[in-house]
Order: structure tokens, then C-alpha cells, then sequence
């Protein structure tokens, strides 16, 4: 069965003819949930565009963190950089069954020069990437530099200083000033009660 192309938005308003022509040298290949059909590191040498399902493409820092750059569905793309002829500079997994069409570099090279309008789609994408990597790391930048302005700052503060120990300790005194009153009036009290029933003129009437 000829595999649809035209779904895919980086061949978006090209000739019927020219996507029949690459869907016939295309492998399309079924991947099941949590499948890692691309690995970082490895060599590069197809593109895989997604016929269905959900995948995500992530990199490894070397210590078991994966950290997800992008996410894309049916309809794009994943193994682009294999245009440069080096190894594999992310990850990408299966999120959920999925379906690729796999082209090789060579036959995707040759349709990049057939087609130089598909190619400019590719370096958007590319640029798309690169600007959201550089968002995501100024970010990160910023989130960095308020812990750190944060930590510098309890550093400085004496802990009788900030507010919420202000509070408590006011709090504190209140309590204990109003305990210590509580027990001088007991106290008064009782002494006042025994120095009535000791006096032998005092007639405590019952009835």
C-alpha cells in the first residue's frame, strides 16, 4: 500500500507526483509505546517522518536525567540533523504506538535538491529548535540566578529578622505575659479566699 505523504506538513504544496515518487522509496515501520527508535550518539543515516501516533525527542546528560526538548505528532518529523553526517545529537522515543515512514539520507538529499523549497522548511524547523533551546536556557539562566540571589539573601538575614519570627515572637511575649498575669491573680485570689475563712468573725451562712 502507497504510503500518503501529502499529510505531512513539510511537503506541504508539492506535486502529487514528486511525493508518489519519494512514498516509493520509503519504509514505513510500526513502533510500539516506549519504543526508542533513535539514540543518541548513534550514526545518523534516515529521516522519519510520522504517518500516526506521538513522539518525543529528549537528551541524555550522561547521568539518567532525560531532559524532553520537543514533542511532535503526526503529520512531522524527527531525524532531520542526519543531514550533517554526524551522529545522532538527540534521543527520540515512541509515546504511544506510532507509525514512521523511513527515509534514507541519501534518497532525502536527492529530494532536497529536487525540491529547494522543502529544504527551506527543514532549516525553519532547525531555526525553530535552536530558538527554543536558547529560551529554555535563558530561562533556566534566570531561575539559576534568583536561588542563588535568594540563598545570598537568607545568608545576610539573621533569623530574629525576618517577618515571620517577628510575628512568633511577639506572639511569644503575649502569651507569656498573659500566663504570668493568669497566675499572679490566682494566686491573689487564693491568698485573699484563705485570709477570709480564717478570720473568727466571719459567719458563713448555709440555709
Amino acid at each position: 500500500m502507497a504510503v500518503d505523504l501529502s499529510r505531512i506538513t513539510l511537503f506541504e504544496g508539492l506535486p502529487d507526483m514528486a511525493l508518489r515518487e519519494l512514498a516509493e522509496r520509503v519504509a514505513v515501520r510500526k513502533l510500539a509505546a516506549e519504543e526508542t527508535f533513535i539514540r543518541q550518539g548513534e550514526a545518523a543515516d534516515s529521516l522519519f517522518l510520522i504517518l500516526s501516533g506521538k513522539v518525543k525527542v529528549y537528551l541524555d546528560d550522561g547521568s539518567g536525567k532525560k531532559l524532553v526538548v520537543d514533542v511532535r505528532r503526526a503529520g512531522q518529523y524527527v531525524g532531520e540533523m542526519m543531514l550533517d553526517d554526524k551522529p545522532r545529537s538527540a534521543s527520540v522515543r515512541a509515546m504511544q504506538p506510532t507509525e514512521v515512514a523511513v527515509v534514507s539520507r541519501d534518497d532525502f538529499k536527492a529530494f532536497l535538491l529536487a525540491h529547494p523549497e522543502v529544504a527551506l522548511q527543514v532549516i525553519r524547523n532547525l531555526i525553530r529548535l535552536t530558538r527554543s533551546q536558547n529560551v529554555r536556557t535563558v530561562e533556566d539562566v534566570r531561575t539559576r540566578a534568583d536561588l542563588q540571589l535568594y540563598i545570598e539573601q537568607l545568608k545576610m538575614t539573621k533569623g530574629q529578622d525576618l517577618p515571620s519570627v517577628k510575628r512568633w515572637e511577639v506572639a511569644k511575649r503575649w502569651m507569656l505575659v498573659t500566663l504570668l498575669l493568669f497566675a499572679v491573680l490566682q494566686f491573689y485570689f487564693l491568698d485573699v479566699l484563705l485570709r477570709t475563712m480564717s478570720l473568727p468573725s466571719v459567719t458563713i451562712f448555709t440555709g
